[in-house]
């Protein structure tokens, strides 16, 4: 029989209240699931002062985020090896691309304007383009 999931409290250690309490870890505990009482606990802090903290624009309406943890251990194994962290390339795919682009790129980068407009006129030399009306 599978028992029913119940919601799980963030566990609370209680210390003394800390010269310094920031939203950053306020946002933290509620992150990990403890509420106002939590909180109120965790620091030491008074009820009042708990309420002043949740006043503060990034605070105001925030809530503890409710930790429900599976009940059984859930695997995805349809995407095969979960411990595979790279995709095998031969080293042919990867330099053959990279050295087109490079040529390419440096074929571009030794054009002059002049050049540039030629292969234009060329490219358009079928009527579809007007090409004396590029700019350079």
């Amino acid at each position: 029989m599978i028992k029913a999931n119940e919601p799980t409290n963030g566990t609370v250690v209680k210390q003394e209240t800390p010269a310094r309490i920031t939203t950053t870890m306020i946002l933290n505990d509620l992150d990990n699931g403890i509420g106002r009482e939590g909180i109120k606990e965790k620091y030491g802090l008074e009820t009042w002062e708990v309420t002043q903290i949740f006043q503060h624009p990034v605070l105001k309406g925030k809530k503890a985020k409710k930790i429900k943890k599976l009940s059984f251990e859930f695997v995805d194994d349809s995407m095969g090896d979960p411990n595979q962290t790279a995709i095998p390339m031969s080293e042919e795919e990867v330099f053959t691309d990279l050295d087109e682009q490079s040529e390419e790129m440096e074929r571009e980068m030794h054009y002059t304007p002049n050049e540039m407009v030629e292969t234009a006129k060329k490219e358009f030399a079928d009527g579809e383009e007007d090409v004396d009306e590029i700019e350079y």
